[in-house]
């Protein structure tokens, strides 16, 4: 058992490494092919409509298929998607296409990447509630979410490292990943569990148990995106830097990111007894502390201490809210639920270049204060719910 846990999280670590590669670059590549900052986000924004959409589907394929046919797919579509994205910025960098034929292009292959960059997590996620009983259920999401940590630590630092080569290394690099994604899924997964949706009564009472999971969700991909992409504004304007420099300087800012997160889920794996409820107030708290310590300075080492405050954060909140929406639904819709968790990062890369960057051509700092005030919110309604004294079994405690 110990044995297929430790492969799902390879493959989840695999999928965050082979997307996170592109994070430190995507500024400054915006930048070098004649992008507004708007446009970038909008790209992003469009591509994460196709996330959104996939991801149910994604969950109900995993439970008609299985969770290894879903992972794997997930590895080949985010390939293509790839090799797309990346065949694109060459001739963008070239100068061959601009404006807004280069826009098209490069947003076509972020909607062939977003249709299935949310495969993997669904297969890995329903797949470790299959492997997992109720009571070890966040240990086993923190397990996922420590894949998540490391491959954020990897994903970045080898981003700093392939920039140097050309800003496209990156990307292909991420594309033979992909394929070894889903070598390591096709022959060293198997599926635990296969189970169809038996009880459709259940769904009114699940989706009741399962929504404030579900808008955590949303609130934290939101976050995410707006640090990725604003951040990586915030360090090249603040400071002054120029785009090689500053993209180095953002990967060593997402690694540390990932170096907290991966602390974070180790901790949880040590104490397994943390609830859902409490994984998600103290990671909306540290995330917090993470913009006002961002906004209170324009020193470099104080940014890369802001996004070690974000990382404990958002590795405190993933298995917190994974795992309170495992437990809020039965054992027989645990893919479907998987895929409406996922389609929270979607909706997260939607609403969070596009508001952010417009926030942040209006003021610098509004995306990280407005932020702020809905982490805050979010914290206070899953306090209140446990002091109100909502049953465990009602809404995955």
């Amino acid at each position: 058992m110990m044995e297929m846990k430790s492969v799902i999280a390879l493959s989840a670590a695999l999928a965050v490494i082979a997307s996170t590669l592109i994070l430190p670059l995507l500024a400054p590549l915006v930048r070098e092919m004649g992008l507004s900052s708007t446009q970038g986000g909008l790209m992003l924004s469009i591509g994460s409509v196709a996330m959104v959409l996939a991801a149910p589907i994604w969950g109900r394929i995993s439970e008609r298929f299985g969770r290894r046919v879903v992972i794997v797919a997930g590895f080949l579509g985010i390939l293509l998607g790839y090799l797309l994205f990346a065949f694109a910025a060459e001739v963008g960098l070239s100068g061959q296409i601009a404006g807004p034929a280069l826009f098209a292009a490069l947003t076509a292959s972020r909607v062939t990447m977003g249709l299935f960059l949310l495969a993997v997590p669904v297969g890995a996620q329903a797949l470790m509630a299959d492997v997992t009983p109720p009571e070890e259920r966040a240990a086993g999401m923190a397990l996922i979410g420590a894949a998540t940590g490391a491959g954020m630590i990897v994903g970045p630092a080898l981003s700093g490292f392939l920039v140097g080569f050309g800003l496209t290394w990156p990307l292909f690099s991420a594309a033979v990943l992909c394929a070894l994604g889903a070598f390591v899924g096709w022959f060293a997964l198997r599926d635990h569990v296969h189970v169809q949706v038996k009880n459709r009564s259940n769904a009114g009472r699940s989706g009741r148990s399962l929504w404030p999971w579900l808008v955590a969700g949303v609130v934290l991909w939101t976050m995410i995106a707006t640090i990725q992409i604003c951040g990586g504004f915030w360090f090249k304007d603040k400071l002054g830097l120029p785009a090689p420099t500053a993209a180095q300087l953002i990967s060593a800012a997402l690694a540390i990111v990932g170096a907290a997160m991966f602390a974070a889920q180790i901790l949880q794996l040590k104490v397994s007894l943390l609830s859902p409820r409490f994984l998600v107030v103290s990671g909306a708290a540290m995330m917090i502390l993470g913009n006002l310590t961002l906004l209170a300075t324009a020193e470099a080492s104080w940014f890369l201490l802001a996004y070690g405050c974000m990382g404990l954060g958002a590795g405190w909140l993933m298995p917190g809210i994974m795992g309170g929406a495992s437990l809020a639904v039965d054992a027989d819709t645990q893919g479907a639920a998987a895929g409406l968790v996922a389609s929270t990062q979607g909706i997260g890369f939607i609403i969070g270049p596009v508001l952010s960057t417009a926030l942040y051509d209006a003021e610098a700092a509004l995306p990280f204060l407005v932020m702020s005030v809905v982490l805050a919110i979010c914290a206070l309604f899953f306090t209140l719910r446990r002091a109100a004294g909502v049953a465990p079994g009602t809404a995955g405690s």
